[in-house]
């Protein structure tokens, strides 16, 4: 999973923002706001994770359960990928 061309993650300090540039400013309204895990989900993937190591990753990072980060992280592509600014 990669943000799609166009799009941009943001961290600003308590905020995780997903926005577009250039032409696609004008086709989204707006941005995308995640919280830390959805960030760290990106960030994790775009550097070329797999989603079995992001989730393992997530385990680590949040003190969660394998189970529990899998389906969290499945779960924030998802959202990414139907929103438009995500693709597999």
């Amino acid at each position: 999973m990669k943000i799609r061309d166009g799009f941009i993650l943001r961290r600003i300090p308590g905020m995780n923002l997903v926005m577009p540039t250039g032409k696609n400013i004008k086709r989204f309204n707006g941005a995308l706001m995640l919280n830390d895990t959805g960030a760290f989900i990106i960030e994790r993937l775009q550097a070329g994770a797999t989603p079995e190591e992001t989730a393992q990753a997530l385990t680590r990072e949040y003190d969660v359960a394998l189970d529990v980060a899998s389906t969290d992280m499945q779960n924030t592509i998802n959202a990414l990928i139907e929103a438009g600014v995500a693709e597999t």
